[in-house]
């Protein structure tokens, strides 16, 4: 027969409570003490950390920008502290250049450290793989590279962009290929940060990409990525490539090459890009809407006027926006846009709302 908590007797269960509540205070406190057990030996960490910091920045600066009897060697790291010193170290590599760079480098080779990095590669921690991709990046350890393409493939999205980091960061173009390969399959969202690890390998790049990148009508995804990188780079020599993706009829490759060339600049384009403005798709004229100001200057405000009333919110942002960088003469349309009570609705409001903008920032 099963006994109810009320049936029992009284005194029994008195005890039964006094002995849960000296277990459950037990446990609270038990807890609360491993908890400040933990903040402190956290907190002696970071002083420590802090500390070792402080000591070596004074140490570097003499070593790497004394003079003469000022300079002397960094001396020698305690071998608990050379993790921490490691990290230390990479901190600063990518501020510094020339000799400087060559001796901080030298002080990391001088720990002994970089021989783990095959071992720390394949570690389980996905930090660990991720900071050893890092030094082999940042102290520029060649001899390690072949070690980074399988970590493109890695499951943890950091541990890859650091792999593709350090790889561009070698400017070595034999690792041109597994790198776009990565950068084509990463979501599109995320293209901006693609193209600043690209850009990483520099200018030869491109050359690379329209000797090697499949034919634009098979496969225009990496060539959208080609279109983005000429125009961050402003790499005028890409420029005939570009007007060949521009007649392919692909809208991400078409949007994105308009993009690029807007960012080149080349007035004589202009005529070339004008038919764009009213292409059937939103995102080509939006694209054309922002190209046609930078192309046409005073010359594109009757077609950026035009552009205003479109019936797509982006594209009557881009061409307002177009005429507000012109100057006066964008200015002195956009005023007659936001007073001309016959003009489209959307056009006038776009106008006002360009219009404050530019009076806010004193772009007027």
């Amino acid at each position: 027969m099963t006994i109810r908590p009320l049936d029992l007797p009284e005194g029994l269960l008195l005890q039964i409570l006094f002995w849960a509540t000296l277990a459950l205070i037990g446990l609270v406190s038990a807890l609360v003490l491993f908890g400040a057990l933990l903040q402190a030996r956290r907190d002696r960490q970071n002083r420590h950390r802090i500390a070792c910091f402080r000591d070596w920045e004074a140490r570097l600066a003499v070593h790497l920008f004394g003079e003469g009897p000022g300079r002397h060697p960094f001396g020698e790291v305690p071998r608990r502290d050379r993790w921490l010193f490691r990290s230390f170290l990479a901190r600063y590599q990518a501020t510094l250049a020339g000799r400087e760079a060559l001796l901080l480098r030298e002080l990391y080779l001088g720990l002994g450290v970089h021989t783990s990095l095959p071992r720390r590669l394949r570690s389980r921690q996905p930090r660990t793989r991720a900071r050893a991709a890092q030094e082999i990046g940042a102290f520029r350890l060649g001899g390690y590279l072949g070690l980074l393409p399988p970590l493109l493939h890695d499951p943890v999205p950091y541990v890859a962009h650091a792999a593709a980091q350090a790889l561009t960061r070698s400017r070595d173009l034999a690792y041109a290929g597994p790198v776009m390969d990565w950068a084509i399959h990463e979501d599109t969202y995320q293209r901006e940060r693609l193209l600043r690890v690209l850009e990483g390998f520099g200018p030869e790049l491109l050359p690379w990409m329209e000797a090697h990148l499949p034919l634009p009508e098979a496969d225009p995804g990496p060539w959208v990525l080609f279109a983005l990188l000429a125009g961050s780079q402003r790499h005028r020599e890409s420029q005939p490539r570009l007007l060949d993706l521009l007649g392919i009829p692909n809208l991400d490759l078409q949007a994105s090459t308009l993009k690029a060339l807007a960012a080149l600049a080349d007035p004589t384009l202009y005529d070339r890009v004008r038919p764009l403005a009213f292409h059937e798709a939103w995102e080509i004229r939006a694209q054309a809407a922002r190209a046609l100001g930078v192309l046409g200057g005073p010359g594109a405000v009757p077609d950026l006027i035009q552009l205003t009333a479109d019936r797509v919110f982006e594209v009557r942002r881009n061409a307002a926006q177009g005429l507000a960088d012109l100057g006066h003469a964008g200015a002195a349309a956009l005023g007659w846009l936001a007073e001309d009570p016959g003009a489209d609705p959307f056009a006038r409001d776009m106008a006002r709302e360009r219009l404050e903008w530019a009076d806010e920032r004193g772009h007027q």
